[in-house]
């Protein structure tokens, strides 16, 4: 997730206008469309929308945070692949690693294996006769080799989540979601003891939002509700997201020789922390993701790319 100062937001609205212009009346083919259908928007910032990949598709997905050069001495590189098994569940894995800021120094500018990511989720369908989609996961992050605080707080972390939607019938193009989640601090293995000022957490938060995607361009809002325990005592947080997504077509990102599928997601973010103070400010994020056809196309030096 990247962090922008007031200055840069200009900018970047200008830069997403620019590149939205009218729709292309060209024909989509098939082999466009199955691509649109399987890497279709998921999830955007931390939101997970319900379903599953496809059965026997295989997707890479790769998130570079690139707002570690400013915040950071590291850069995280998390890429993660996914799995669909049958027609309800999905499989998913991955790594984070870090290398070296180069605009930053210190004890933590250097490269390294950060944590690993393993999860499933298993798509229910309709729930209680007024979710059209209901589905249930498990995330699982564990720490490898000397991560530093920010990227993983040496504890692995096990995460359940439910995450629900509804499609409103006389407005199709809006769709009202909500995400569930607990976040445990495990630990999984003796590690060293972890620094000073980390403190171990457990997380509830329930995450209800309305998305409205017409096309290619989608707007949402969402409220985070967090309630989070500590060693000692605990506290609440609260956060609200007003913000856009672009989920760029196939055929347009091709055209300027991009591979993959491009989603680029800007919102204003408002929080508070008890006992933290406030969070204010712009947040943006790039997704990028393909098949694993596509890469192996690449790799073996053919192309693939929409007719």
């Amino acid at each position: 997730m990247f962090r922008f100062s007031s200055a840069i937001v200009p900018f970047v609205a200008a830069v997403l206008l620019a590149a939205s212009p009218a729709r292309s009346a060209a024909p989509v083919d098939s082999n466009t469309a199955m691509r649109e259908r399987i890497l279709r928007t998921t999830e955007f910032f931390n939101t997970i929308l319900p379903g599953v990949l496809e059965e026997k598709n295989v997707t890479l997905h790769f998130m570079p945070k690139f707002s570690d050069l400013r915040r950071h001495e590291f850069i995280r590189y998390p890429l993660e692949l996914r799995y669909g098994i049958g027609h309800r569940w999905e499989l998913n894995g991955g790594a984070t690693l870090f290398g070296p800021n180069p605009f930053k120094s210190g004890p933590d500018h250097r490269w390294g294996p950060g944590e690993i990511r393993l999860g499933a989720r298993y798509d229910v369908g309709p729930f209680l006769n007024w979710f059209d989609e209901m589905t249930l996961g498990l995330e699982t992050r564990i720490p490898v080799g000397k991560p530093p605080p920010e990227l993983n707080d040496h504890y692995t972390h096990v995460k359940p989540f439910v995450s629900m939607s509804r499609q409103l019938a006389s407005r199709p193009d809006f769709t009202v979601y909500a995400n569930l989640s607990y976040d445990r601090s495990v630990e999984l293995a003796r590690r060293a003891a972890p620094p000073l000022h980390v403190v171990r957490r457990n997380i509830i938060e329930v995450a209800p939002g309305v998305l409205y995607k017409p096309g290619e361009f989608g707007y949402f809002t969402e409220y985070r509700f967090s309630h989070i325990t500590e060693q000692l005592a605990w506290h609440l947080a609260h956060e609200v997201l007003i913000g856009s997504i672009w989920d760029v077509p196939i055929r347009r990102s091709a055209g300027w020789k991009l591979p993959g599928k491009w989603q680029i997601e800007m919102a204003l973010k408002v929080g508070r922390e008890e006992g933290r103070g406030n969070d204010l400010g712009v947040v943006t994020r790039v997704n990028w993701k393909t098949t694993l056809r596509e890469v192996l196309s690449h790799a073996s030096g053919k192309v693939f790319a929409p007719r």
